[in-house]
């Protein structure tokens, strides 16, 4: 009698899972989608096998993130055997890479391509045949934001394909590693661009801008080399800048930003001559200077030494962190209400 009164209560479980189920594959396919942006593209991918509903969502999800060291890690936590394993892995990872890719619908656009290889110190890389296999793929597929993070060895980074220089659908660009090549025409206009550790020509970074200039509100720029000169105008909708320089390479630093809000810069000797030119500055609210030589240039010198009431009156974070004041003391104007304020190790 126990026993049936057990079978017939797994049952009913059985049936409500079941139910349950069902009820969550009937949902609109974009709350399908939303559901799987929050799992690692790996656990994504085995929804599939669920219902026809759920192949049928992830033959069409919008956003695939691919990271080699995920599988470093899940491979060393399995312990595995340890011999040849970072050449297993990689293989793995080359095979689930384009699994995933083929066994999406055709002609799917894509809304992010999130491509980590540079395995956080484990030195392993893929090939780079395979690298811009994915990346035309993603680019055919009208790619809408793009992140690409390379792990190279001393000076070795990823030369990007001369196929994205024509992304016409790209917004988003966020880059970690790679080398750009001379391209005579540029066919995106991106809303952010992030580049960390990249090496491109002075002509290619004004061309990449320019390009932009009307739509950019985002701009990233960190310990990137192949040009002495940052000049930028026309940026009337950036909102957010941070600049983090290649102290011995870059030399003037000059960007026009009208509606510029939040400023974080970092680098530069006494010889880098700096101006952030913002419709008098009154719009920012968020200052970070990092490692910075504060001299007789228009920017750097109204933030310690403003009497005009206008400037950086809408100021609420301030940041100093090693920078060089030669000996000035820093007022701060009765009209500025600073929330949070850090000075540390100034000199």
């Amino acid at each position: 009698m126990i026993k049936m009164k057990r079978q017939c209560t797994m049952r009913r479980t059985l049936k409500q899972h079941k139910y349950e189920e069902g009820r969550i594959s009937e949902l609109p396919e974009p709350i399908l989608h939303h559901i799987l942006s929050f799992l690692p593209t790996k656990d994504a991918t085995k929804t599939s096998t669920l219902s026809k509903s759920w192949n049928s969502t992830w033959k069409s999800f919008p956003i695939l993130n691919f990271s080699l060291s995920d599988f470093l890690l899940s491979a060393i936590c399995k312990n595995k055997n340890p011999k040849n394993l970072k050449k297993v892995v990689v293989q793995e990872f080359i095979k689930f890479v384009d699994d995933s890719i083929n066994r999406r619908s055709v002609d799917t656009s894509i809304q992010k391509f999130d491509l980590q290889v540079d395995s956080k110190g484990f030195r392993v890389t893929t090939d780079d045949k395979n690298i811009k296999r994915w990346l035309d793929y993603a680019i055919n597929n009208n790619v809408q934001h793009l992140v690409l993070a390379y792990h190279y060895d001393g000076c070795r980074r990823y030369i990007l394909p001369p196929s994205l220089f024509g992304a016409k659908s790209l917004k988003n660009l966020e880059l970690f590693g790679c080398q750009f090549i001379e391209s005579g025409s540029i066919g995106f206009c991106l809303r952010k661009l992030s580049l960390v550790h990249v090496s491109i020509d002075q002509n290619t970074l004004q061309s990449v801008v320019s390009n932009s200039c009307c739509l950019l509100e985002e701009l990233t720029m960190e310990h990137c080399k192949g040009f002495d000169v940052i000049k930028l105008s026309g940026l009337s909708k950036l909102d957010k800048a941070k600049l983090y320089l290649a102290r011995d390479e870059v030399q003037i630093v000059a960007i026009e930003a009208p509606n510029l809000r939040c400023i974080s810069y970092a680098g530069g000797f006494d010889s880098v001559r700096s101006s952030i030119v913002g419709s008098r500055y009154e719009k920012i609210k968020e200052l970070v200077l990092h490692d910075t030589w504060i001299t007789d240039d228009e920017f750097f010198r109204s933030v310690i030494s403003s009497s005009d009431d206008h400037r950086f009156c809408l100021l609420e974070k301030m940041e100093l962190k090693r920078c060089n004041l030669f000996g000035s003391s820093i007022r701060i104007c009765s009209n500025i209400r600073l929330l949070d304020l850090s000075i540390s190790d100034c000199f």
